[in-house]
């Protein structure tokens, strides 16, 4: 983890940092993923678990089950004992004042919508305006648009600078003429990895008077974090993003700011008394914990965190740093190749697109060759609006990763993109006579389907789905228009019925060259594919191997052409 604010690696003493007894922590990393050892670039969306994580996690549910608080016997004890523990362990990591502090929730998106509309609901007036950035992930965007609604007020973007970072000229300036009353900020871009200088951000909000709110789910796993020194009136952040279990996260707040808003969920846990009369609610932090909270999951969280602290975490720094930088210069090398994040003030993440080929495309064939990165807006999607690009491949480092997995998946990118555009269609010059043509250039049906039924293996039929959409026709200048485009397809597919010699046929097209092969699958074998989707991706053995997002996209597909 990086220990300072702008994350620039310090002279270091690497001896300590024992990578090969690193990675034999994490029982995953042993994986193989079609028979190729696992590379997992994926660590925005999510850092693998330590075997003290696991062990944990299995020892109170042995040893210790029980629910917390009010218990009378011994087994509810211990397991209240080890779950306020967890408490005061997640308060000395981010330096919180006091325990009480520290409210459990299911994540950082619940953080978020707690503040939102707790605070919100009393401090956010008819005209007043709270300030994101264009950066920010959508749960630090959509709660406060949401509240702001409800209270007649406004949510407004910072500009980014041309490398996008923050304008902070414009920051200033829309400080100056808003006032706002809540400044909302992401500690570190979770689609491009840039550290914010959210310290001195955030003392100019203070300024002014607003409130601050830290999304600090992509900062935690690579910074060290101290809130009293940030200054921040609030900050959040996720476990699985650290190391530790999914569902649980942590917003810490001001205890002063706290106590004076209102309860957000209720139930109980989160009461002192109940009767028809009336309600009282419980103290801090429990106000805000209605009902039975993540007892297995906060206790280890706190083991992630032990482990974390138990590391040389300058050395941990050091070891990203290089691996970040080993990326960044090789990825600059490949032709056709733009790359939206930094070489520094880095905290792990590279978003990069390649010119006339579909992220999603190469996310999948990388994905052969056993090496787990994201592909598509990163719940970023006002970003990508900015960049004026539909998404981008998302390399994503921690501490546990090498410089051998970075060689290797620059090696295998580089062999992805030749794949890809070796066969390429120009679409620049788009037939316009489709929908009178006789031609009708796919295979049978049976031809296609016997063809993925004998594939020995997954990489087999991928490659003849890329053969496919080979014979997919160039789109007329027509169909690519938002009337005949599927809003179920993270990438962009358009289908439109046309009637030729008084047959119902369908032309159509995708931006990403898997979903072409997929169009000519479906359009070939539409008897088959439309009695039962479902039925028929088993049948030609693609069920268990595509995503669900091209899952729904086929059957949006089959829904588009049920209702022509």
């Amino acid at each position: 983890m990086l220990d300072t604010q702008n994350a620039k690696a310090k002279t270091v003493d690497m001896t300590s940092f024992n990578i090969a007894k690193i990675r034999r922590d994490f029982p995953i990393l042993s994986l193989r993923i079609n028979s190729k050892p696992l590379i997992y670039l994926d660590n925005a969306a999510t850092t693998q678990k330590p075997r003290v994580v696991l062990d944990k996690l299995n020892q109170f549910y042995k040893l210790s089950n029980a629910n917390v608080h009010r218990g009378a016997h011994s087994l509810s004890n211990t397991a209240t004992t080890a779950f306020e523990a967890a408490r005061d362990c997640v308060a000395e990591f981010i330096n919180a004042p006091n325990s009480h502090e520290i409210i459990w929730c299911k994540g950082t998106t619940e953080a978020i919508n707690l503040v939102a509309h707790s605070l919100g609901s009393y401090h956010l007036q008819q005209g007043d305006c709270v300030l994101v950035s264009v950066s920010e992930h959508h749960a630090n965007i959509v709660p406060w648009q949401q509240i702001a609604l409800a209270r007649g007020a406004s949510v407004i973007p910072i500009a980014l600078n041309a490398d996008l970072s923050i304008d902070q000229d414009d920051y200033a300036r829309l400080l100056q003429q808003h006032r706002p009353k809540i400044v909302a900020l992401g500690h570190v871009s979770n689609a491009l990895g840039i550290i914010h200088p959210i310290a001195d951000m955030i003392a100019r909000a203070k300024a002014i008077g607003a409130i601050t709110f830290i999304d600090g789910a992509q900062a935690v796993g690579h910074l060290s974090v101290d809130v009293q020194q940030l200054g921040c009136d609030f900050y959040s952040f996720s476990s699985h993003k650290c190391f530790g279990p999914t569902g649980i996260g942590v917003l810490w707040g001001k205890t002063q700011l706290l106590e004076k808003m209102p309860v957000w969920q209720s139930g109980g846990e989160m009461i002192s008394k109940v009767s028809f009369s009336g309600t009282h609610f419980n103290t801090l932090p429990f106000k805000f914990e209605a009902g039975t909270p993540p007892i297995a999951d906060a206790i280890g969280f706190a083991a992630a965190i032990n482990y974390l602290n138990c590391l040389d975490r300058a050395a941990a720094s050091a070891h990203e740093q290089q691996l970040i930088q080993q990326m960044h210069d090789a990825l600059t090398l490949i032709p056709l190749l733009t790359l939206y994040s930094p070489r520094d003030s880095n905290a792990g993440v590279i978003s990069f697109t390649v010119k006339g080929l579909h992220h999603q495309d190469i996310a999948a064939l990388l994905d052969q060759e056993g090496i787990a990165l994201r592909s598509g807006h990163h719940c970023a999607m006002p970003l990508m609006e900015s960049l004026n690009i539909e998404g981008t491949l998302r390399a994503s480092i921690s501490f546990y990763n090498t410089g051998q997995e970075i060689d290797t998946f620059i090696v295998a990118l580089k062999q992805c993109i030749e794949l890809l555009t070796q066969h390429e269609k120009d679409t620049t010059n788009p037939s316009n006579n489709l929908e009178t043509t006789d031609e009708y250039p796919y295979p049978p049906s049976q031809d296609i389907i016997s063809t993925l039924c004998d594939a020995n293996s997954w990489q087999q039929r991928f490659a003849y789905l890329l053969r496919l959409a080979e014979l997919l026709p160039a789109p007329p200048s027509t169909l690519i228009c938002e009337q005949y485009q599927l809003q179920q397809c993270e990438s962009g597919v358009w289908i439109k019925p046309v009637i030729i010699d008084q047959e119902l046929r369908y032309i159509a097209w995708s931006d990403a060259r898997i979903m072409r092969g997929l169009l000519v699958l479906i359009i070939s074998c539409q008897e088959i594919a439309m009695k039962d989707s479902n039925a028929f991706l088993e049948q030609v053995k693609l069920n268990q191997y595509l995503s669900p997002s091209r899952t729904n996209g086929v059957q949006a597909i089959i829904a588009a052409m049920h209702s022509a």
